[in-house]
């Protein structure tokens, strides 16, 4: 979401935004509603405008009065590889929530356990197809 705020900024549409970045232009426009929904403007350039602004080390002259930007905890955008020379880093501060869920806050003993419940009911799965492929090769011999 960072990249396609910075090209908003250059003045960038969501068709050259996707050719650049090689997402499709729905997705850009999704990234980019999401965005806008989270930093609270109604169009794309305002929010663009303010993470810009914040990336340059805070809130822009005219944004004074209304409370400094969210820090919403560690980086979990993976950096896009867009060759652009915008400035943007890997290091570069991001504050946007991913794209398709939340943070994982589980315990490793938590990830552990769901790791093995996954494994288990794909261990199932298979076995069952198994018994069933068994059972379909007996019904036609």
């Amino acid at each position: 979401m960072a990249v396609c705020l910075r090209l908003v900024a250059r003045g960038m549409s969501s068709k050259e935004i996707a050719q650049e970045t090689g997402l499709s232009w729905q997705t850009v426009d999704t990234y980019l509603k999401q965005a806008m929904a989270r930093l609270g403007v109604s169009n794309r350039r305002e929010a663009a405008r303010l993470f810009v602004a914040w990336e340059n080390g805070g809130n822009p002259p005219s944004q004074k009065s209304e409370p400094p930007l969210p820090a919403l905890g560690s980086p979990t955008e993976a950096p896009a590889q867009t060759g652009s020379t915008d400035g943007g880093s890997a290091a570069s501060p991001r504050f946007l929530p991913p794209v398709g869920g939340s943070l994982n806050d589980l315990s490793w003993d938590q990830k552990t356990i769901k790791a093995l419940q996954v494994a288990g009911l794909g261990v199932a799965v298979v076995i069952a197809l198994a018994l069933a492929m068994a059972g379909l090769l007996q019904t036609f011999r």
